[in-house]
């Protein structure tokens, strides 16, 4: 896993995700030229909508009273890295929002040891986009969860996740191939939330799957992507 050194143990920022394709001096993509060959052997991939938004972390860590044999958690909260400053009225939410007896009754399964979990997401709102154009007020929608600092949720069970917290997930856009989703992106197309246009899309295997490195196979492309200029 691709972890930020400058991350705390047990509260892991958000492994970095390649853009798929390599880039050409005018820092367009180059859809001849994969970032990585493995990318080819898959045939297909489940695509959720990238949000423009802050990044967001939201730590679980469990803890077993002895006396009285309780289990309790608490809560905590940052942006992508343990210095990203983050707006403090979307802290305030997701501190209001995710209470530790909130997400221990989400998370942790009755009758068994508690576990740690991190929600990974976007913090997103008005001040955050110009326009407002997700929605009138500020708020989290979650993309990813991690058990235990190892095991990564699959999209049901993330999806369970925020349904059983009230919380936003990332509109899941279908099954596709690399060439359906360069299709789809290389022209703007409507977000699925609010009034704004998708700054892109996320993509993963069906399965959990990963490089010869050990890092998890998850891809991006970006609508801007395919327009001409530095990132």
């Amino acid at each position: 896993m691709n972890i930020i050194e400058n991350c705390e143990t047990g509260f892991l920022a958000y492994p970095k995700i390649n853009t798929l394709f390599e880039r050409g001096e005018d820092f367009v993509v180059n859809p001849a030229k994969l970032k990585s060959p493995v990318l080819a052997t898959i045939s297909e991939w489940d695509v959720t909508e990238k949000i423009d938004g802050t990044n967001v972390r939201v730590a679980l860590t469990p803890e077993l009273i002895e006396v009285s044999q309780e289990q309790r958690g608490s809560v905590r909260v940052g942006g992508r890295t343990d210095n990203a400053q983050m707006p403090p009225d979307l802290v305030s939410w997701l501190y209001y929002t995710l209470t530790p007896q909130k997400m221990m009754a989400a998370l942790q399964q009755p009758g068994k040891p508690p576990v740690s979990y991190i929600l990974f997401g976007e913090g997103y709102g008005p001040g955050i986009q110009k326009g407002a154009a997700y929605r009138k007020d500020k708020s989290f929608i979650l993309y990813d969860v991690l058990c235990e600092g190892r095991w990564w949720l699959d999209r049901s069970a993330v999806n369970e996740v925020a349904g059983k917290l009230g919380i936003d997930v990332v509109p899941y856009l279908g099954r596709m191939t690399l060439t359906q989703i360069v299709e789809l992106v290389r022209q703007p197309f409507p977000s699925k939330i609010g009034m704004a246009m998708a700054e892109g899309i996320v993509a993963r295997p069906i399965e959990t799957l990963y490089d010869k490195h050990g890092e998890r196979i998850v891809i991006k492309l970006k609508t801007k992507d395919f327009v001409k200029g530095k990132r």
